[in-house]
């Protein structure tokens, strides 16, 4: 985990790892954004648009959110869900190395107002980026919309995420993410709101978990700071402290170098 402390319930960490950088059972689709239309737009009534425009703003309120921008009210991001997931359509070209090509898909749980394509979007910058774990030119990554993957990455709330989480004995206490099996599971308030070393650039600590998350599924365990001044790595668990260490949210600098730490047990 990466922003947050793990607790076992009777588990192994082998199982999974829970964290607060920021698998389980198939969930059933439930439907992604429409294509757009190609056709020339015309005019909409100020009826229309009026609508349009009030559900955007419930569809923020759900999401805990208000305006792109704009900090959440924490007390209006929901803390349980359905348990169901609509999955990003679409798909994404292959990035990184190809020794070692993971397929993944997007999902995020249904009610929370945040559209599937916008997470989508971030995840695959995320992945894509010269500093991620594409790095050692050898994994790569590519986004896919159906069939089979090697590996999910689903928004969701507290409530959901400690249900999936806790089936492989983790205990996520309503506030870290994990990875179990195949599943990331991000928390939706870290990924709303980051951490208080994060507060003021949500953008870069939603890296932390993707990378944090998908770290672990790549097989890394938790590291600790390598000493004061230097960056923190991306396996370690920043929520718990940085312990000297400065903010980093990704596993190689911009030359290419990893950025490591002791590992920590």
């Amino acid at each position: 985990m990466l922003a947050g402390g793990l607790a076992l319930k009777g588990g192994t960490e082998s199982a999974g790892h829970s964290t607060g950088s920021a698998d389980a059972s198939s969930v059933t689709e439930t439907g992604g954004p429409r294509a757009a239309r190609k056709d020339s737009p015309t005019p909409e009534p100020e009826k229309e648009k009026d609508e349009k425009e009030k559900q955007g703003e419930k569809d923020a309120d759900a999401g805990g959110g208000k305006r792109a921008g704009e900090r959440p009210d924490p007390d209006s991001i929901p803390s349980s869900g359905p348990g169901t997931f609509a999955t990003a359509d679409g798909g994404g070209d292959r990035v990184g190395g190809s020794a070692r090509t993971l397929t993944y898909v997007v999902q995020v749980e249904d009610g929370i107002g945040i559209p599937a394509r916008d997470v989508a979007t971030e995840v695959e910058r995320i992945l894509a980026d010269e500093r991620g774990w594409t790095a050692d030119g050898k994994v790569g990554f590519r986004r896919v919309s159906g069939g089979s993957s090697d590996f999910r990455v689903r928004l969701a709330t507290a409530g959901t995420v400690d249900d999936i989480c806790g089936q492989y004995g983790l205990d996520t206490g309503g506030e870290v993410n994990c990875n179990v099996g195949q599943d990331v599971m991000v928390n939706l308030k870290r990924w709303l709101l980051a951490t208080q070393y994060y507060a003021d650039d949500v953008t870069s600590y939603r890296a932390l978990i993707i990378n944090h998350e998908v770290g672990h599924f790549l097989g890394h365990g938790h590291e600790g700071c390598p000493g004061a001044g230097r960056p923190a790595p991306v396996m370690m668990q920043q929520i718990k402290g940085l312990h000297g260490c400065r903010t980093n949210v990704w596993p190689y600098d911009a030359d290419g170098r990893p950025i490591t730490g002791p590992a920590v047990g």
